[in-house]
């Protein structure tokens, strides 16, 4: 039910709050932000380039009605990736934060069709998401970076990667339960 709207709230509104009510969503979206603020230098450059421009013609793609939804493990499966890297504090080339990016804005940008509603409604809708999902990556890995400077804070993102990996795993399970 997580891509219907919010009784009361605008079009945008909704589409900032769309992200939020999604759990694969979240999942991506922590994994993604905690990931590239842990990157040492911090470099949110390369990752922030790739993940808007992606993202927009992700959600400017669901106008068109072919693709309405990801499979769920498919979204899952990005945000274990994300938590693993993030659990072990690896080190991402260049290329694979911009594969990783790229891959979680396509899903993320894919799963987040409007079911209905005006061109004007769904503009304003992905426009929210795409603000929302833009600030959600770029503020974690801001903050992560300027934060996590310590050993204790780095085992804090540590620790919050696994739980991403367990709470990707229950999300799995229940997307495959009958």
């Amino acid at each position: 039910h997580a891509h219907t709207s919010i009784q009361g709230a605008g079009d945008v509104l909704n589409g900032l709050l769309h992200p939020l009510t999604t759990p694969p969503h979240v999942l991506i979206l922590l994994a993604l932000g905690l990931l590239a603020g842990q990157q040492s230098p911090p470099n949110l450059k390369t990752p922030m380039m790739t993940f808007l421009p992606v993202s927009a013609g992700a959600l400017l793609l669901t106008m068109t009605g072919a693709i309405t939804a990801v499979y769920p493990p498919v979204l899952i499966a990005i945000a274990l990736g994300g938590g693993i890297l993030v659990a072990l504090e690896a080190r991402v080339s260049r290329l694979a934060c911009i594969v990783l990016f790229a891959a979680a804005a396509v899903a993320l940008g894919l799963d987040s069709a409007v079911e209905t509603g005006s061109t004007v409604t769904v503009l304003k809708r992905l426009f929210g998401t795409w603000i929302s999902l833009s600030l959600i990556v770029f503020n974690l890995a801001y903050y992560v970076s300027l934060w996590a400077k310590q050993k204790w804070q780095k085992i804090g993102v540590r620790v919050v990667g696994s739980w991403l990996i367990a709470i990707s795993f229950l999300v799995l399970a229940f997307s495959l339960r009958k």
